[in-house]
């Protein structure tokens, strides 16, 4: 993935705003036409200011303690180039609408300098500019004037150094590259990777690349299995101009999957268009075979047996209530709840991926044969299915643009969390759209305004409406960071307006014939922004984990391939364990209407599950009628965390915790029993937790290349507080070095020898001692199936160390 801006130096204001925010938010279309690109001028090229360094040069000129506002809109309004005395008048009377009229957000000194943001979403052009009145120009030099001008520069500046990423040359080698695999080398899981790079290189500007290497890989997925996903690239070389002569081609490849799916009626129409082209004599004969074999099928299919409703649990009772209090939410049991029983099950009204690992953009899935946008310029934004990237593309259209500039990735680089803004961003294009259509009278910017922030946010029937009931962060003053990050929806305001045809979406949302201007709508959207970082600072930000599997996993096969896959993406049975994966954040998405409406507690009474965009959640305990329902939110619980690194990342959240495991007087008893050590000086063996370790959180040592690195000495790190003495850690140290040949019986034995050692010094259930265990396991494993054959002679030992040492799952 590119980065844009990374190299640019940020001033002392910036970067001050950079780390204050990353420490506030960091424990988080297919249409085939594209517009012509028009010509970059000479100034876009030019050196141009990074994010950090615009929203750090409008910092030096701002004092925050002269920022006095109410909610998000006035923050924004506070920001904009207007007259101060007059703003503040206007305020004063309430009159944000006749405000917002006369003065629009930050208007550019060139306005003929936007022309050139085109950006090609389904064929999409963007809005034309916005004509700069006398009025507007005639407005006193403020420190944010310039604001917008750099920020359309900025954009320009994204887009000359991204767009030059695909290569029609390029996908072209690698499709023939594929063909070499599938062909001669009868490699299919190879080929099905080379075809997926020539679709990702192709350029949008010749989709016949993209056609060519769509049709290839279903080929190679049709021999595989993968009849949806085979036909699914059919119908993208289709819409991306595969040629004419092949068409037979494509045409049967449908009909033969589509009968692999059992789905008769659509292989017949496939059949009935083969039968009115001119088809060889060879295409001919495979349509008439998959004709007889259609017709065989349809005659030995039978109904399934459809289960009645009296099979059926019919208790659809819900097992929670929610409860509000002084704008405060809290969940609560209607019916007594026993341990690992469903408590609720909810889908994510927004989410985005973390980038951790290939994710479909819509539903959420890991691991799957990627159907991609052709118009974005990295891989990130991939599909499983042509029907999830259907369902995607009113969100995508609007977030096409900003991925081939990688507007987002320029975001995290300031603010630590890349996808935190993204996020936002997502809520408010879901969910703006359907509130406006409720609104029945000529809106203006004030009034919608007021109606956002009282009747419509109780309004039971609109999904927006729970988003903006969830609670948000809230700050005393303006701080540093919250003024960055209004700066930064600002910069998505104009994204917005500028780049998009959103806010002519928003329009036609309305009931009447009214129109705002797009500096209002700027506003307004701006305002929603930063109201939703502000909800996903506190609770509202849900950290989605699943168990992932490498990105290209067939590469670290030890021997050969088709012993260990199935087919691209699926393995043979029996063979998981040696691609040992790790369960990662995989998303971020917000529950407005379960998740983040619990209460805080470091002693969860709910475990939550993901899977996809949907997140279940069953009880720890058993939960009488009444009681409420509690969620942690730090990065880890009372077990995982100590009480001080607990409360300072609820402090980020605007959480203040009270729960009795932080009342209690050894609040980390808990978390010292994963933690424990005998000191290995023979004078001393007392037992000891040692103190916080630098670069290793949650004193997981073995995880960090600092201490595990004999060059680095880290052993050293770990002194025993009673008599001051650094802990050797032998048993560590000889457990690496006898792994790495634990093929020989002499190094399994030493392995052996390392772990009673190790039992000896880590006490209790310590975390390190499921570490050793794992590794032991993974790599006899791997032994194993390199036909080792005194390996047999020591799955009772093996077995031992597992049940000795792993208290969790392995």
């Amino acid at each position: 993935m590119a980065s844009s801006s990374s190299s640019a130096r940020v001033n002392n204001k910036a970067a001050l705003a950079s780390a204050s925010a990353a420490a506030a938010v960091a424990s988080a279309s297919s249409s085939s036409t594209v517009p012509a690109p028009v010509p970059i001028p000479a100034s876009a090229t030019a050196p141009t200011a990074t994010l950090g360094e615009l929203i750090g040069q409008q910092l030096q000129q701002l004092n925050p303690d002269e920022l006095i506002y109410k909610d998000e809109l006035q923050l924004l309004l506070l920001l904009t180039p207007v007259q101060r005395q007059k703003l503040s008048r206007e305020l004063e009377d309430g009159d944000i609408g006749a405000s917002t009229s006369s003065a629009p957000l930050s208007r550019p000194e060139n306005p003929e300098e936007d022309d050139d943001l085109i950006g090609a979403v389904g064929g999409l052009s963007l809005a034309s500019p916005t004509t700069t009145t006398a009025a507007t120009t005639a407005t006193t030099k403020e420190p944010l004037l310039d604001f917008r001008t750099h920020v359309l520069k900025w954009f320009q500046h994204l887009r000359h150094q991204t767009g030059h990423f695909k290569s029609e040359e390029e996908s072209r080698r690698l499709r023939e590259a594929g063909n070499d695999s599938y062909r001669k080398e009868k490699h299919p899981l190879k080929a099905s990777d080379l075809f997926t790079e020539a679709i990702f290189l192709a350029p949008a500007r010749n989709t016949l690349a993209a056609a060519l290497a769509h049709a290839n890989r279903s080929l190679v997925l049709y021999d595989c299995g993968l009849y949806a996903e085979s036909y699914d690239d059919c119908l993208c070389a289709l819409d991306l101009g595969y040629p004419e002569e092949y068409l037979p081609l494509i045409k049967l490849r449908q009909a033969a999957c589509a009968l692999k799916l059992r789905n008769f009626a659509l292989c017949e129409e496939h059949l009935h268009e083969l039968l009115h082209v001119e088809l060889n004599q060879v295409f001919e004969t495979r349509t008439h075979e998959l004709w007889h074999q259609c017709e065989v099928l349809k005659v030995e299919r039978f109904e399934m047996a459809v289960q009645t409703g009296d099979d059926l649990d019919t208790n659809d009772s819900k097992a929670f209530e929610i409860a509000w209090l002084d704008n405060s939410s809290s969940l609560h049991t209607t019916r007594a709840v026993a341990k690992n029983a469903l408590i609720f099950e909810s889908e994510a009204v927004a989410m985005v991926p973390s980038g951790n690992c290939r994710v479909c953009d819509n539903c959420g899935i890991t691991q799957f044969i990627p159907f991609p946008c052709i118009y974005c310029s990295n891989r990130l934004v991939v599909y499983c299915s042509r029907q999830c990237r259907f369902k995607h593309a009113p969100i995508h259209a609007v977030e096409c643009f900003g991925h081939q500039i990688e507007l987002f990735e320029s975001f995290g680089e300031v603010f630590g969390m890349p996808r935190l803004l993204q996020l936002a961003l997502r809520m408010l294009i879901t969910g703006l759209p359907e509130m406006l259509a409720h609104c029945r009278k000529k809106p203006t910017l004030s009034k919608l305004w007021s109606a956002i922030n009282g009747g419509l946010v109780e309004r039971q029937d609109i999904a927006y409406s729970a988003v903006l009931r969830l609670e948000r962060l809230r700050e005393e003053h303006a701080s540093e960071t919250v003024i960055a990050l209004a700066l930064a929806s600002h910069v998505l305001a104009i994204y917005l307006s500028k780049c998009t045809t959103f806010f002519e979406q928003l329009e036609k949302s309305l009931p009447s014939a009214s129109r705002m201007s797009s500096a209002e709508w700027e506003l307004l959207c701006a305002a929603l922004l930063m109201r939703h970082i502000g909800q996903l600072r506190h609770r509202s930000l849900t950290l989605c984990r699943s168990f992932v599997m490498p990105a290209d996993p067939h590469v670290f096969s030890p021997l050969n391939e088709f012993q260990l896959w199935a087919s691209p993406m699926r393995l043979q049975e029996g063979h998981l364990h040696l691609l040992a994966g790790e369960v990662a954040v995989v998303s971020y998405a917000v529950y407005p209407d379960t998740l983040s409406l619990c209460r805080h507690s470091c002693s969860s009474t709910i475990c939550s599950k993901q899977s996809g965009r949907k997140m279940t959640a069953l009880a720890l305990l058993d939960l009488p009628a009444g009681s409420g329902i509690y969620n942690c939110f730090a990065s880890g619980n009372y077990q995982q965390l100590r009480r001080e690194e607990r409360t300072r990342q609820l402090k980020d959240r605007g959480i203040r915790c009270h729960c009795n495991a932080c009342q209690l007087s050894h609040a980390d008893d808990q978390f010292h029993k994963f933690h424990r050590y005998r000191c290995d000086n023979p004078k001393c063996m007392e037992v000891f937790t040692p103190d916080a370790l630098p670069h290793a959180p949650n004193l997981r040592w073995w995880l960090s290349e600092d201490y595990t690195q004999p060059e680095c000495n880290g052993a050293e790190l770990i002194v025993c507080p009673r008599c001051g003495e650094a802990q050797k850690l032998e048993w560590f140290w000889s457990f690496h070095t006898s792994l790495i040949d634990c093929e020989l019986i002499e190094e399994r034995c030493k392995l052996y020898a390392a772990i009673e050692r190790a039992e000896g010094h880590l006490m209790d259930l310590h975390e390190c001692k499921v570490a050793l265990a794992r590794l032991l396991v993974e790599q006899c494993l791997m032994v194993h199936r390199a036909h080792c054959s005194h390996l047999v002679q020591h799955f009772s030992t093996l077995l031992e160390i597992l049940i000795c040492f792993s208290y969790k799952v392995f």
